[in-house]
């Protein structure tokens, strides 16, 4: 009796183990033919990360879809590799604004006071906050390195504010002979305040460039480079929604384009627009830029022969600023 009583457990301990060696042997057929993850193997949904040299950090992520894939690494390597590294401790990038004063419509979230119509000093509501967050988005996220010039180029007269730009901008490549692209970041103007596209559920201001031919200079821009560059930089644009950039708008002036090597003039946004809308077009500004740097290319001249596509107008009522 006592002797029966002391196997029963026992058996029931060869059951059990007996249970468990056949789980066990069933878990492992499975991962065998891969239907389960190994054990130290974090599982995840996307299978195919975005192809990098080095590590990148979550921010370091584009922010918006592009048709191609997009890294820090194969940016700075495609600049690289065209003798464009907008890299290192010389300063590449010169972010200015000849119309420093220039602001947007005042909400309550960005007040200021006013010096003229839409027009203010205060640096953290006008042009210049744009200017200072592209100069930062640059730095941050693509590791280019990048002046943001502040001075305020009206005084005394708006209609020569041209010319004490160019003598900021000479005085910076005279101190700094590694610079290669000049940014003056603007805003346009308009009236109508539902003009601007939602972009990553934001609402965003749309950019224009301008490029300058200099037609009644005797020094002109390098006009072929400069619209190769905006040309490009407005396709970019235009992937993350067709409507964010408005047509390259090429005129007779010169808007300093003859400085440096390239050049670019960026009507972010207009007066209508707000400077959260303003604010909302940079990281799009930022990673088509850095886009088009990676894939600039030497520009095909326009035959005598062949229609010049790129005396295009403003499809909208959107004007811009004299100079």
């Amino acid at each position: 009796m006592d002797h029966r009583r002391n196997r029963k457990p026992h058996a029931a301990g060869e059951s059990f183990f007996r249970f468990l060696f056949l789980i066990l042997l069933f878990l492992s057929v499975l991962r065998a033919i891969d239907l389960l993850p190994a054990t130290d193997t974090a599982f995840s949904p996307d299978p195919s990360p975005i192809p990098t040299e080095e590590p990148l950090t979550e921010s370091a992520l584009p922010l918006w879809p592009q048709p191609i894939s997009l890294s820090i690494a194969n940016i700075e390597t495609s600049i690289h590799s065209r003798g464009l590294d907008l890299r290192g401790s010389e300063p590449k990038i010169l972010i200015y604004h000849t119309h420093t004063t220039e602001a947007y419509t005042a909400t309550k979230a960005s007040p200021y006071v006013q010096t003229s119509s839409y027009r203010t000093r205060d640096a953290g509501k006008s042009v210049i906050a744009v200017g200072e967050a592209l100069a930062q988005r640059l730095r941050t996220q693509y590791g280019f390195s990048v002046i943001h010039d502040t001075t305020d180029h009206e005084p005394p007269s708006l209609k020569t504010a041209y010319d004490r730009s160019e003598q900021t901008m000479l005085s910076y490549l005279e101190r700094y002979p590694s610079l290669v692209l000049f940014i003056d970041v603007h805003r346009d103007a308009s009236s109508d305040t539902s003009d601007y596209v939602m972009v990553d559920g934001l609402p965003t201001a749309r950019l224009m460039c301008v490029v300058g031919q200099g037609t009644k200079y005797a020094e002109k821009p390098d006009f072929e480079t400069n619209y190769a560059l905006a040309s490009t930089l407005t396709e970019n644009l235009r992937h993350i929604d067709k409507r964010l950039a408005r047509d390259v708008r090429a005129k007779t002036g010169r808007y300093n384009q003859h400085v440096g090597q390239m050049n670019l003039l960026i009507e972010v946004g207009h007066n209508a627009n707000t400077l959260e809308q303003a604010l909302n077009a940079v990281p799009s500004l930022a990673e088509s830029l850095a886009l088009a740097l990676a894939d600039l290319d030497e520009p095909t001249p326009v035959s005598d022969d062949e229609p010049d596509l790129r005396q295009l107008l403003v499809p909208d009522r959107a004007g811009i600023d004299k100079g």
